[in-house]
């Protein structure tokens, strides 16, 4: 029997599953990373979660037929290099040296959002398109572009980054070093800063210093949702922003791509999809040139946790993609 890995490597937490050739699961584990983000804590919490996710699936590493890792970075695919995570620090990170060195069997390293896009278009949401484009939300924002079944990567393989798309010209700073990004606006680490801005300097209040004591570091989708649930107006007015621009960016994406299904997902709509997709599809109809969003679908993701890891375990069992394994 082949067995296959996929781990998923977020800004706050490491997810590993192991499948069958079927695309079955049969182990899962989640753990978080820790305020440590330096490169040799996280890969041996990566390493961790691999063994724990085996262990659950009753197989030992030497039954373990390939391997992929999802990054929250654009891969430089031939040197095997991440080369920019900005919500990990890291930059120009010779990861597959790293990989084999340690376990020795066909590995694959691909961007996180990429690999969660190409699960929904085969698995889920994005069953029956031939044209994809994928935005998840969470402590980023990360875009993934699938056509045809292949991921669009780019000349410089950061086709898809659409949570660095500029969306407000001298806009907040984001992570990535750039001005006014969707992500810096949008995403968890946007809507902190807004709502930082918005008790220091407007003197409002946060149920969040009660339900997330520490939400000015880091803040969890479910703080952020209990907080709405009790009429937090500080937390629904950077969420309604964030819905706001990320509707900008799918009319955007819908101009520049023409693209059949705009597909949604991530921790924050998973938690708050209710919320956040009618926002998102108003603001997107809104803003597409020339009524061009007419017959182009918003769909929430349907995968949940499993997308991002699940779509690099099943990227890795595919025969056409073997080429792209480092062995």
């Amino acid at each position: 029997m082949e067995y296959y890995a996929g781990i998923d490597l977020g800004g706050t937490k490491i997810y590993t599953v192991v499948i069958n050739p079927d695309g079955q699961i049969l182990g899962r584990t989640k753990i978080k990373i820790g305020e440590d983000r330096g490169f040799d804590v996280v890969f041996g919490k990566m390493m961790e979660c691999y063994q724990m996710a085996c262990t659950e699936a009753g197989i030992a590493d030497a039954q373990m037929t390939a391997i992929g890792l999802a990054v929250p970075s654009p891969v430089d695919l031939e040197r095997g290099v991440i080369k920019h995570a900005p919500n990990l620090g890291w930059k120009e990170i010779e990861i597959r040296s790293v990989l084999q060195q340690k376990l020795n069997k066909p590995l694959f390293v691909g961007n996180d959002v990429n690999m969660g896009v190409f699960d929904e278009y085969h698995l889920g949401a994005g069953k029956g398109f031939s044209r994809v484009y994928g935005l998840f939300i969470g402590t980023g924002i990360g875009g993934g572009y699938v056509v045809d079944g292949q991921v669009v990567r780019g000349v410089n393989y950061t086709a898809g980054e659409a949570g660095h798309i500029i969306i407000k010209m001298g806009g907040p700073q984001c992570n990535c070093g750039l001005q006014g990004c969707l992500e810096a606006i949008a995403a968890k680490a946007g809507m902190i800063k807004y709502m930082i801005e918005q008790v220091d300097k407007k003197r409002k209040k946060t149920l969040l210093d009660q339900i997330a004591p520490n939400w000015r570091q880091t803040v969890g989708s479910s703080a952020l949702s209990k907080a709405l649930k009790k009429n937090d107006k500080v937390v629904k007015k950077a969420l309604k922003r964030s819905a706001k621009a990320i509707g900008v960016a799918a009319a955007n994406l819908i101009t520049a791509t023409g693209v059949e299904a705009i597909i949604i997902g991530g921790g924050v709509i998973e938690e708050m999809g209710d919320f956040f997709m009618p926002r998102i599809e108003k603001s997107m109809r809104a803003n597409t040139f020339d009524n061009g969003s007419v017959g182009v679908e918003l769909r929430q993701a349907a995968l949940g946790d499993d997308a991002v890891a699940l779509g690099t375990a099943w990227y890795v069992r595919m025969p056409e993609n073997q080429y792209l394994l480092y062995t």
